[in-house]
């Protein structure tokens, strides 16, 4: 029998499954009796952190090393991290897992540092019951001795091993060996509740079954109860698992498990219950931005640490303890489109108030830009653009922490209307599209993203809008994405909860009523894009549960049906933006997680094939986020990226749909590194 790893966990294509809720069906009507009950006075609290701090890395001056699944434990004053070490692979590449055989251990006297590495605290053990990895270690303390569990797989299948310490220096593994052996046993997290130990740790329903976080109890770390099972995930079997990393804390009678990689590799959703042992997706409670996330507090603030394959090292953030939902993010930052007068415009957040700033192209043909100038805010999030009928740019905003929408028109002249309230409060800066009938129409998640509202122009080119219509659908798992048909028909594609499916609702004529919700296929780790390229055919791309591919599926025929769902990339951060060169081929741009690499593929022909590819990033500059794509005046696409610290870069086509220039600076004012469809926080 071969050993199960983490590759091998991970691998797999998507599969259509699950269903997006019809009005009226919210999170809270499918949980049983116990669970809603649960839910009354108080709520739970929302969850979300950030920014986070880089704050230890384990390189050496001719060694890139990574870590990935950690604990932090605090004793005598000082806080001790134990973690899975590697050996970082070329940029956008995930390493072996299987190499993965020893725990880095380091300390320091805060969370932030400065930590002082420390001696390798432990090494695979081959004639150790077959030991053959060290995965996911968890630390607690009891009775004077430190108790080190972690995941060991080996030729009898996935174990859960132990090895205790009175130093936190020398480890000694248990002599009775693994103390069980699971399907995918890994990623254990001990913690006390009531009057006994219990252990989370991620598993498999059965074999080839479901994701799931199980649970076991024991009165004396050593000897375990039969497992329970305490989340599933609603993906299908075949996808990559999402259920890793789990961490359950309590916090004023709540608890919360914290669970990925959900919202991308980088990404861990939140799930409160009042009970420990029953966790499920009507107790969303946030997001928080990290891979492999674990949550301590030193008795007064709460922190989230992170790690992981595409990092070098550990992440430290300000957990953030909320009332409402945070608000998603926009999966495009900066955002540009003409204006009225054919002139490319950026919008992006300033980095220090998150006022709204504005760039303006001056001339095409020279490509000189006015300075940046404030535009109004600040803004809880990037903000969304389209262009009216008569070419006016409308810009929709969200105000902090999602209390309301605002939306801002050109006027003919080329100045701008004041400010407007457009509704809220909103879960993310909406989607907006013309239709066929020359109508704006714009599409807003609700707080939480527990439905899904829509809004639209009262005629073409209006600054008067007809009222919200709040029961469009929902609940949603991201913000939707919407684009028109060839034939005027606008169509919705919206994730369900929990990453399940991607589902859709069209125009059945242009400006007309609206099909019932119907799959769309495939289970997604974040939200879609989708676009439309010279033949009329739209293009909708989408990342796999994990992060670990992109795929693309474009219709047959332009407003017509849909052929089957094909790999576009390998990792990839969020789905790769989409935007179509001067004579309609689609361009995509793909960024793998943690920013190191930027994919740029495009249409080979009108028939849809893509080319192979090429890098497009500059060396040694990593970016935040998917970069974002427009045309200017000439018919060049302008690729704009923003650095982890701040800087926007952007590279320019020399010609319409010809070869690009080299990457340069674009201004030089800093704006908020946000990470592409995350909430911001």
């Amino acid at each position: 029998m071969h050993p199960i790893t983490r590759r091998h966990l991970l691998r797999g294509a998507a599969a259509t499954a699950g269903a997006l809720a019809l009005p009226g069906v919210g999170r809270a009507a499918a949980a049983a009796p116990a669970v809603a009950a649960a839910h009354a006075d108080p709520p739970h609290r929302w969850v979300g952190a950030g920014p986070f701090t880089h704050v230890h890395d384990p390189s050496g001056p001719a060694r890139h090393r990574y870590l990935n699944d950690h604990t932090l434990i605090k004793a005598s004053g000082r806080w001790h991290l134990f973690s899975i070490v590697g050996d970082s692979a070329p940029p956008g590449d995930s390493p072996d897992s299987s190499a993965e055989v020893t725990f880095a251990h380091a300390s320091a006297p805060d969370p932030y540092g400065p930590w002082t590495p420390h001696a390798d605290a432990l090494s695979v053990d081959r004639s150790y019951f077959g030991e053959e990895h060290l995965w996911a270690p968890c630390v607690v303390e009891a009775g004077g001795t430190f108790w080190m569990f972690y995941a060991a797989g080996g030729r009898g299948g996935a174990a859960i091993n132990l090895a205790t310490s009175t130093d936190l220096f020398t480890w000694t593994r248990v002599p009775s060996g693994p103390l069980f052996r699971g399907i995918a046993a890994r990623d254990p997290m001990v913690l006390r509740i009531a009057d006994a130990w219990v252990m989370y740790y991620t598993e498999l329903s059965a074999p080839h079954g479901r994701h799931i976080v199980s649970v076991r109890r024991s009165t004396d770390l050593l000897n375990w109860s039969a497992p329970e099972t305490v989340f599933t995930d609603a993906t299908t079997d075949t996808t990559p698992s999402v259920t890793e990393s789990p961490c359950v804390v309590e916090r004023d009678g709540w608890y919360y498990l914290f669970i990925g990689p959900r919202g991308g590799y980088e990404g861990t959703d939140v799930f409160a219950s009042r009970d420990p042992f029953r966790f499920g997706l009507d107790g969303y409670a946030g997001h928080v931005p990290g891979h492999a996330v674990e949550v301590v507090s030193d008795g007064q603030d709460w922190y989230a640490s992170a790690a992981g394959w595409f990092r070098q090292g550990l992440y430290v953030a300000p957990l953030d303890w909320r009332d409402t939902p945070p608000p998603w993010q926009s999966a495009d930052n900066p955002v540009a489109a003409p204006d009225v007068e054919g002139r490319l415009t950026v919008f992006a957040l300033d980095a220090g108030d998150r006022s709204m700033l504005r760039r303006v192209q001056l001339d095409p043909e020279s490509d000189t830009w006015s300075q940046w100038e404030t535009f109004g805010g600040p803004a809880g999030a990037v903000p969304t653009l389209s262009r009216n009928v008569n070419g006016r740019l409308e810009v929709f905003s969200l105000a902090p922490g999602g209390a309301n929408l605002h939306h801002r028109v050109q006027r003919p002249d080329g100045g701008w209307h004041d400010w407007e309230e457009f509704g809220g409060p909103a879960g993310a800066a909406p989607a907006v599209a013309q239709g066929g009938d020359g109508r704006l129409e714009v599409f807003a998640p609700a707080p939480g993203g527990t439905s899904l509202a829509r809004r639209r122009q009262r005629s073409p080119g209006s600054l008067t809008w007809d009222a919200w219509d709040g029961a469009f659908g929902g609940p949603v798992g991201a913000p939707p994405v919407v684009a028109a048909n060839a034939d005027g028909r606008l169509e919705v594609f919206a994730l369900t909860p929990g990453g399940a499916a991607i589902h859709h609702r069209w125009q059945e004529a242009p400006g007309g009523a609206w099909a019932a919700w119907s799959a769309f296929g495939t289970a997604a780790g974040a939200a879609p894009r989708v676009a439309r390229d010279g033949t009329g055919r739209l293009t909708v791309v989408a990342i796999a549960p994990s992060g670990l591919a992109a795929f693309h599926r474009r219709q047959s025929v332009p407003s017509g049906g849909w052929g089957d769902w094909q790999h576009l990339y390998g990792w990839s951060a969020a789905a790769p933006a989409l935007a179509p060169s001067a004579d309609g081929r689609l361009e995509a741009f793909a960024l793998s997680p943690g920013g190191a690499r930027l994919g740029h593929r495009w249409h080979a022909d009108t028939g849809g094939t893509w080319a192979p590819g090429e890098e497009f990033g500059e060396s040694g500059v990593p970016l935040a986020g998917t970069p974002a794509a427009a045309t200017d005046a000439t018919g060049r696409l302008h690729v704009f990226a923003v650095t982890p610290d701040g800087r926007i870069r952007t590279r320019v086509q020399e010609r319409p749909s010809g070869g690009w220039r080299p990457w340069a600076a674009f201004g030089e004012r800093l704006v908020a590194p946000l990470r592409s469809g995350s909430p911001a926080y």
